[in-house]
């Protein structure tokens, strides 16, 4: 049927004239032309994407932008991470470090309290004295505690006195003459619960020791002063010598 028609029409087109011809083959044409551009139009619609190329770019550029942006706050949260355990590290070194300090010194603190059981209060442990080669000058480290309960930080300076014999006289040379002018004020101390105070003396010519008067004046309260044994001295209150951490 639809052949029919086709040489039908095909006939009454032949049957035309020439110029005539022309013209319809052309009018075909042009409509062929435009049926196809508008299949593709309607082919591209329906099989293309749904907001277009261009569309569906700029999508996925705004979409690589996030991801730089999320990348980057991440990179920074990593590097602010890495900073705080490298700090929480080091004060952990050092809370360790101060930890072992602190244990020594008790150590330390409760070996003076079982020398010292019966004292209470500030007072003077021990004394070490060391004679400085080829002078008549010494060198001294005086332990001091403070083992009173609930006790404030003790302050104030540390004074000597040696008595000894001098041309067949006993004398006590005094602080001030020992220390000569640069200490006369005596030796500064300031402590909780035990501290070592170093400093020298010199003793005059012809003078031979027999004792020594260690003299504590705090800033508040009354002297504290501990007797020793030139020779007890030498060797450290009660022989023994005790080295802090």
């Amino acid at each position: 049927m639809a052949s029919t028609i086709f040489h039908h029409w095909l006939d009454r087109l032949r049957a035309q004239p020439q110029p005539r011809q022309n013209r319809i083959r052309a009018a075909l044409a042009a409509l062929a032309v435009l049926i196809v551009f508008a299949l593709g139009v309607a082919f591209g619609r329906g099989v293309g994407l749904p907001n277009g190329l261009a569309a569906r770019a700029r999508a996925l550029a705004t979409h690589n932008v996030e991801l730089q942006s999320q990348l980057q706050s991440l990179q920074q949260q990593q590097k602010t991470a890495a900073t705080t355990l490298d700090a929480l590290r080091a004060a952990m070194t050092s809370r360790d470090s101060e930890l072992q300090t602190l244990k020594q010194q008790q150590a330390f603190y409760a070996k003076l309290i079982g020398i010292d059981g019966d004292r209470s209060g500030l007072g003077v442990h021990s004394i070490v004295l060391t004679p400085v080669a080829g002078t008549a000058a010494w060198n001294f480290v005086a332990t001091l505690i403070n083992t009173a309960k609930n006790a404030d930080s003790a302050r104030g300076t540390l004074t000597l006195s040696v008595e000894g014999v001098r041309s067949g006289k006993l004398i006590t040379v005094a602080w001030p003459e020992l220390a000569g002018s640069g200490a006369k004020g005596g030796v500064v101390y300031a402590f909780k619960f035990f501290q070592q105070v170093r400093g020298s003396f010199m003793l005059p010519k012809g003078f031979l020791p027999n004792r020594i008067d260690i003299t504590l004046h705090p800033e508040h309260g009354s002297d504290v002063t501990r007797k020793l044994g030139w020779s007890e001295a030498q060797a450290g209150a009660h022989g023994i010598s005790v080295t802090t951490p």
